[in-house]
């Protein structure tokens, strides 16, 4: 399986929303990477996780902009 170099973030979250928007973009260009090369089926499970780690931080970003919201009421 490839090993795909994507930057990690904190449990606390990407501390500047640009960052947040780069991090996302960037999972999400290397799962369409992946999904035109898709030479053996590592390449479809590459493309996989970096699409629900996508999915992830999107989930992360709505949850953190409620709740900063709700607070901020």
């Amino acid at each position: 399986m490839p090993k795909v170099n994507t930057p990690t973030t904190p449990k606390m979250g990407i501390s500047t929303p640009i960052a947040r928007q780069q991090a996302i973009e960037n999972a999400l260009s290397t799962a369409l990477y992946f999904i035109r090369k898709a030479n053996h089926p590592g390449d479809l499970q590459a493309a996989t996780m970096r699409a629900v780690r996508a999915a992830s931080m999107l989930k992360q970003a709505c949850t953190e902009s409620t709740t900063a919201l709700t607070v901020g009421a």
